[in-house]
């Protein structure tokens, strides 16, 4: 045997050795780094619907104190958590989210409901980093917040929306979706998930919509927007809102029945009314005279 040969045989269990330690050692590390257990994500997130959501002080874009009751006060909030420290995840579903709020809004209004995403990762999520989140994804919605909890407030706060994270050597691996909470500050739903799409938040944020109590004043014209509301349907050819023409269709040619139920109601009663009247005031004949026997 050639003394190369040996060598190389020896340089070939060398490296098979290398790999088998490179394998083992990756494994190894991998079963060290934190992960989240989407299962139990999932339960504490399902957990949280139907619970109040906690009213916890928190700082907006300009540094302001505010409280997260304020932006559920009357109306829907939309519910997002994200760090600015994250450099792809975070962004991709804030885009996403983006766009699926554009198609809400063509369709429900503006004013119909409130967004706020939070920054969990404190005391690094402050005021002046929300604010560039911000604008790196160009949201200037009047109806959209960046908030900041304090760090007392993450876990309290992160808990009661049933949002889970677990920080990891890349950063934090986290729960991807939104919180839809209802007017009275309680959680309606859970939209998980990575594709936010205008027919996920849109139906759970109809509901609310259709269900809230109408307004003291311009109680009209919320009747009319409500009927809006209920004649929309999502369309997932061009992925936004239309009006379900069959429905509305549906609901003039009942309105029409109703209408002409009334009318010829309203016409028989009419004219029962008039006989009875004239009746009453008909005057009545004269009676004969008895007649009396001849004798």
């Amino acid at each position: 045997m050639r003394p190369c040969d040996e060598i190389g045989r020896k340089l070939v269990r060398i490296g098979a050795a290398a790999a088998l330690l490179l394998i083992t050692g990756s494994g190894a590390l991998a079963e060290g780094v934190p992960a989240l257990d989407e299962r139990e994500a999932l339960r504490l997130a399902e957990a949280a619907v139907g619970q109040p959501v906690p009213d916890v002080a928190l700082r907006d874009r300009q540094g302001r104190a505010v409280r997260l009751a304020s932006y559920h006060q009357g109306k829907p909030l939309l519910v997002s958590f994200i760090y600015t420290g994250c450099f792809q995840v975070c962004p991709t579903q804030t885009r996403a989210l983006l766009e699926a709020v554009r198609g809400l809004e063509k369709r429900f209004g503006e004013s119909q409901f409130n967004i706020v995403s939070i920054g969990f990762n404190q005391p690094f999520d402050g005021p002046d980093e929300m604010r560039a989140f911000a604008a790196q994804q160009r949201i200037a919605h009047r109806n959209w917040d960046f908030l900041s909890p304090a760090p007392e407030s993450v876990a309290p706060l992160t808990r009661g929306l049933g949002f889970s994270y677990v920080a990891t050597p890349a950063g934090f691996d986290h729960v991807l979706g939104v919180t839809v909470v209802d007017a009275g500050g309680r959680i309606h739903a859970q939209v998980l998930g990575d594709r936010l799409r205008a027919d996920r938040l849109g139906e759970p944020l109809r509901r609310l919509l259709l269900d809230a109590p109408l307004p003291a004043q311009d109680r009209l014209a919320a009747v009319v927007e409500r009927v809006r509301i209920l004649c929309t349907v999502y369309d997932p050819d061009t992925g936004t809102y239309r009006y379900d023409v069959k429905l509305i269709l549906e609901l003039i040619g009942g309105a029409m029945f109703f209408l002409s139920v009334l009318a010829y109601l309203g016409l028989e009663w009419r004219r029962q009314w008039r006989a009875r009247r004239a009746s009453s005031l008909r005057v009545p004949a004269e009676a004969p005279a008895p007649c009396l026997p001849v004798r």
